[in-house]
């Protein structure tokens, strides 16, 4: 999910980018602002209840009744569920307390004796049902969403577009908010296997929700609308949107559908589809998202629901919630779009085990946004990378993974910096560590083959990734995903004759947790001929010093080019003497007087047959030529006073000695 902070107008959609406020972020955090401390401690007691662990859900049948005016809610909920217990005789579930049960029939026998302690609803089966059999529950209830002091701050909500004005009814269920509006079980690792969302509602509106609308049914002055999905969905991921609007619809063609397409269903306000403003602002970033679809289908394989649809919803939210096939949305942005459909792969058919695992559904996510922009939109990649990662070297520290009740705190299960941003950048990380495409992109559709229709943790996907690529990555989840931090890369160079020497030294931000990164790390040359070059090399000491035979006058470099690392830089720069602490002496070589005025004498048993140079501080070679015996001398009267230095090289053009020496004359 992503969402702006706020959208008054769609210009500050532009304005919260700049200020890097994950959109995603954003509206899941205010989701859950406002919620009360009795309401979150009573939603954790009622998760906790261990009678929900007694069934495995197999279908929901939601049959309601909703407005796009108001927050009421009536109907029923109709629940398939095999029993895993030996023996179920008390069938739980948790509805928000503002809603009055009208009466529950469970296996065809109707049930009074229903006991509530706050939300957690619990029924005295008449007649147990035995481990492996069906419990088949049908709950008919009524009454009004509870309301808090922001649009954003229920599972179920009635507002109006600051936009457009459109009145809207829509859900917004993640993290725990389902029950705010339906009887369910809120537990990530019991995916439903598919599921019919039928609403009725006034004939002037339209109802958005998963999967396929198989059928449209007139009802006096009102319709039902009747969705279904045959795919297996979490429970927060089942949504409804119901307001004026008109339907429109792209068609994706994915390589891999040669005779087929992917419908895109679209629905827009009413009073905004025809809106000159509309059509040539968002609709322009709307229909980006056909190829975004048909791209990703490239990168991670299928897209998964295409038997059924892909689509969006506008409601007024800041940004987007990837609810299954149709997605909520506020308005469109290239961004926040390609975030919410690497949702349908990242999230949606692979979903996380738990809250502390949002890795796998929000950094995954986040990396699509960069994916998409590396390919689709590539003036903007390099530029919404830099805003990433300087917004997370904003803090020293912070870690993606979770501890103690974090996954319990919805500011920290959507934090932006970390979740997000440190999320969707380590994976561009890891790809950089794969140093293979091909490896890479296939490891990430194996796991998503792997687990795909079910949830997996972060270690899964270590686990798999290492498997399928042959790699170790404990190391790299050490320092980016457990570790606190970022590196920075302290650089000089040197560059003289056709000898380039690199020193980094590196420093992080949070040593107590990551004292170094050990990394691979890019250098580009910038080089005056033979065109510029980038090379890599590892990072593995504190300081760290190259030497590289280079021809074509290195200028100038640049530090990890591709950005590839959350890092920051001092420097480059150029150092003229950086050679004599960083090329050891290989063979011995006696130079004399030193300081010299005039005639220089230099001795060694190496000297015959070698290649010199004599260097200044700027490193421009002022003389050069062979030693014929191994005694010698050189006339230096001519140049100027300062600090030189003698290189000696082989035939080879590598250095073999080196000496710092004075000319102290008058000129």
């Amino acid at each position: 999910m992503r969402i702006l902070f706020s959208f008054v107008a769609f210009a500050m959609a532009s304005f919260s980018f700049a200020q890097h406020q994950h959109p995603c972020s954003q509206s899941k955090i205010q989701h859950k602002l406002v919620l009360q401390k009795a309401l979150l401690r009573q939603q954790q007691n009622q998760m906790s209840s261990t009678l929900m662990n007694n069934y495995d859900v197999k279908f929901h049948h939601l049959n309601l009744n909703l407005e796009r005016t108001n927050k009421n809610i009536s109907g029923y909920v109709r629940t398939l569920a095999k029993v895993t217990s030996t023996q179920l005789d008390t069938f739980a579930f948790v509805l928000h307390q503002n809603y009055t049960i009208d009466s529950v029939y469970i296996n065809g026998l109707k049930h009074t004796t229903i006991i509530t302690t706050d939300s957690l609803r619990r029924v005295k089966l008449i007649n147990p049902v035995t481990q492996n059999n069906l419990l088949d529950a049908y709950i008919y209830y009524h009454g009004t969403a509870h309301s808090m002091t922001t649009a954003l701050g229920n599972g179920f909500d009635n507002g109006t577009s600051p936009s457009w004005g459109n009145q809207v009814t829509w859900s917004l269920s993640e993290t725990r908010g389902a029950y705010h509006w339906w009887p369910c079980k809120q537990d990530l690792r019991d995916k439903i296997d598919s599921a019919w969302i039928f609403v009725t509602t006034d004939s002037s509106n339209m109802v958005g929700s998963n999967g396929i609308l198989s059928n449209v049914i007139t009802l006096g002055n009102k319709k039902r609308y009747e969705w279904k999905t045959q795919y297996p969905i979490d429970y927060y991921l089942i949504s409804v949107a119901v307001a004026k609007y008109k339907p429109y619809k792209l068609y994706a063609k994915p390589q891999y559908l040669l005779n087929d397409s992917i419908l895109i269903l679209n629905y827009i306000y009413d009073n905004a589809i025809n809106n000159p403003f509309f059509i040539s602002n968002q609709k322009v970033d709307l229909d980006k998202i056909k190829p975004t679809l048909e791209f990703l289908s490239k990168m991670y394989g299928m897209y998964p629901f295409y038997k059924e649809k892909y689509g969006h919803s506008m409601a007024p939210i800041g940004g987007g919630m990837e609810h299954q096939t149709m997605t909520t949305i506020g308005f469109f942005d290239f961004m926040i779009d390609a975030h919410e459909l690497g949702h349908q792969w990242w999230g949606d058919m692979v979903t996380c085990k738990t809250w502390g695992d949002i890795w796998i559904n929000e950094g995954f996510a986040s990396y699509t946004e960069h994916l998409a922009n590396q390919y689709l939109d590539p003036t903007n990649f390099m530029s919404n990378l830099n805003s990433v990662h300087n917004n997370v070297m904003s803090q020293p520290g912070g870690s993606i993974f979770f501890t103690g009740t974090d996954t319990t705190d919805d500011n920290r299960i959507f934090d932006s910096r970390l979740t997000y941003d440190k999320g969707g950048a380590i994976i561009h990380t890891l790809r950089f560590v794969t140093n293979n495409d091909s490896v890479f992109f296939n490891g990430l559709r194996n796991f998503l083959n792997t687990y795909k229709w079910s949830t997996a943790t972060a270690m899964d996907f270590k686990t798999n990734f290492e498997t399928y690529t042959g790699q170790n990555l404990t190391q790299f989840f050490n320092q980016w995903y457990f570790g606190e931090g970022y590196p920075t890369f302290n650089v000089k160079w040197n560059y003289f004759g056709n000898t380039l020497i690199i020193q980094s030294t590196q420093t992080t931000s949070k040593p107590t947790s990551v004292p170094l990164f050990i990394t691979p790390i890019e250098y580009k040359l910038i080089r005056s001929s033979g065109g510029d070059t980038i090379i890599r090399v590892m990072h593995s000491n504190s300081t760290e010093t190259y030497t590289f035979t280079i021809n074509g006058n290195v200028t100038n470099i640049q530090v990890d080019p591709n950005n590839w690392l959350i890092n920051k830089t001092i420097g480059p720069l150029k150092d003229g003497t950086l050679y004599v602490n960083s090329v050891s002496y290989k063979v011995p070589i006696n130079i004399f007087p030193n300081p010299v005025t005039d005639i220089l004498h230099i001795e060694s048993s190496f000297l015959e047959n070698k290649n010199y140079e004599f260097i200044d501080l700027t490193g421009k070679i002022i003389l050069k030529g062979q030693f014929k015996t191994n005694s010698e001398i050189l006339d230096l009267s001519q140049y100027s006073k300062g600090i030189y230095f003698l290189i000696l090289k082989d035939n080879q053009g590598n250095i073999i000695a080196n000496e710092k020496m004075m000319i102290n004359n008058s000129r």
